[in-house]
């Protein structure tokens, strides 16, 4: 039988699949820049096209110099390319005399919670932070948004720091497709009722591939951005990292051969609470294999083709049957723990999705997913996501019923509003739209199967337990009437997006 590593919850298993099983392996690492703060700065001063940074600058010139959200990629990598990104920034900035009163640093975490100085501090390092303070983007902010526009379904509104400077620097690392361009600064730099259409389950009923670049889901967020570039210049400093997600040691151990080693068996023994704080204390290796710079139009098909050459893997044919594993780690338990709304999020919002063309599972397939899905919450980061977990899963899981019944209260409930802004909490809607991105998914399966799954989490989430992914594969071939059905594995951490032929 072939056999496989899935990871489920901080479990590691070794199930035993169908002998025609299709096991899909994340493709071979390619190697990273040596010297990777000189490649940004050669970046800046020779960019793809059209003027270098430094014919931007004066010294009383306004410069917004805004950073993608740190939660991906996921894990988070043991030396974050960003530091390095906003340090050749930063250099060329004060080389041409720019005072740092005149350049505000945003981080742009949209309705994801907000970073502690200390995080901040640790992830770009003391010297920078300490020469230009950073900030977090705040949706709620009033007087902080400005208003650049009007689309049918709301107001544009983008932090207000990006819309009074003169120049908007985006530094950038595609963690997917979508950020390649714009998508990043559209949906981490505005405000709740400019999100609240970006995200809006009406695109997600009608998109089967909403991470796709050209999907009505991407489309929208790069119409949103235009607003900004219409209004400011943007220059665009986009990294794309390889794959290397463990250090060799470490994956020589990760390997299933006939069953699981005895190192690995030994961790599965440990405590729960302390293998939940040492797999959160590991990191990746991932490192940047490439770094490109100037206006966003330009350097997103070239960090795209990049992308794609590294985590691109082909395959011939769709699939009845989906099978991964899923950590208890994902964008947004960075710093929390994780939860049976997230851990739907991850499987069925991110991985279900990892493909470039065409979605991999065959329509009316089964998904398994191994994850233990245990309803615990992080009161103090996701304190909107139990309520949403026990008062409206309970009687509604369609999510324009939700978004039209239950989203103004989440959005609007002060105690939320507050814990966003003061107390470093997650949005009271990103349980919503956490929902609102497996829809695509959820529509496209049709049976939901989680192996190792808490069976109270499963019914409140619409899934079928099984004991094992043995169980689920028997389960997955009564529902679809075969005895054998394809099955294809994807073999997780790290992610890699799938391109069906």
């Amino acid at each position: 039988m072939p056999r496989t590593l899935l990871f489920s919850g901080f479990d590691l298993r070794a199930p035993e699949l169908p002998s025609d099983a299709r096991i899909l392996l994340p493709p071979i690492s390619l190697p990273g820049l040596e010297r990777f703060s000189e490649a940004c700065e050669r970046a800046l001063e020779e960019p793809l096209s059209g003027r270098p940074l430094p014919d931007f600058l004066k010294p009383n010139v306004r410069v917004a110099v805004v950073v993608d959200d740190p939660s991906l990629p996921v894990p988070p990598p043991s030396k974050d390319c960003r530091r390095e990104m906003l340090q050749a920034v930063l250099g060329v900035l004060s080389n041409h005399g720019v005072r740092a009163n005149r350049v505000t640093v945003l981080v742009a975490n949209g309705l994801s919670r907000q970073w502690r100085n200390t995080e901040l501090t640790e992830l770009f390092g003391l010297q920078n932070t300490a020469a230009y303070p950073v900030q977090s983007h705040d949706a709620e902010a009033g007087p902080s948004l400005a208003r650049v526009g009007e689309e049918p379904e709301g107001p544009v509104e983008f932090n207000r720091s990006l819309v009074e400077a003169d120049l908007v620097i985006h530094v950038n690392v595609v963690s997917m497709p979508l950020m390649a361009g714009l998508f990043s600064i559209a949906h981490g730099a505005t405000g709740y009722r400019t999100v609240r259409f970006l995200s809006a389950p009406q695109i997600l009923v009608k998109d089967d591939a909403p991470y796709v670049p050209g999907s009505l889901y991407h489309q929208v967020h790069e119409r949103v951005g235009a607003y900004l570039t219409r209004k400011v210049p943007v220059f665009q400093l986009s990294a794309v990292l390889n794959n290397e997600l463990w250090p060799p040691a470490l994956t020589a151990l990760l390997k299933p051969d006939d069953g699981l080693s005895r190192p690995l068996q030994m961790w599965n023994a440990l405590p729960a609470a302390v293998r939940h704080r040492a797999a959160r204390m590991l990191k990746a290796s991932y490192r940047p294999l490439a770094v490109f710079a100037g206006p966003p139009e330009v350097v997103a098909p070239r960090a795209l083709e990049a992308f794609y050459r590294q985590h691109e893997l082909a395959v011939d044919g769709e699939t009845q049957v989906l099978v991964f594993g899923l950590p208890d780690l994902g964008p947004s338990s960075i710093g929390a723990a994780q939860n049976p709304v997230l851990s739907a999020n991850l499987a069925l919002g991110y991985v279900a999705n990892l493909f470039t063309q065409k979605p991999l599972l065959k329509q009316g397939g089964v998904i398994i997913f191994a994850n233990p899905l245990a309803p615990v919450f992080d009161r103090k980061a996701h304190l909107p996501h139990e309520d949403f977990y026990e008062k409206v899963l309970r009687i509604e899981r369609d999510p324009l019923a939700i978004h039209e019944r239950f989203e103004p209260y989440f959005a609007g409930r002060p105690e939320f509003v507050a814990n966003y802004q003061r107390r470093f909490a997650f949005h009271g809607a990103h349980p919503l739209y956490a929902w609102y991105l497996t829809h695509p998914a959820r529509r496209r399966a049709g049976k939901i199967i989680v192996a190792h799954g808490d069976p109270r989490a499963c019914a409140r989430l619409g899934f079928t337990p099984a004991v094992d992914v043995e169980d689920a594969l028997e389960k997955a071939r009564e529902f679809l009437g075969e005895g054998r059905p394809s099955v294809s594995v994807m073999e997780l951490p790290p992610p890699f997006w799938v391109g069906v032929r």
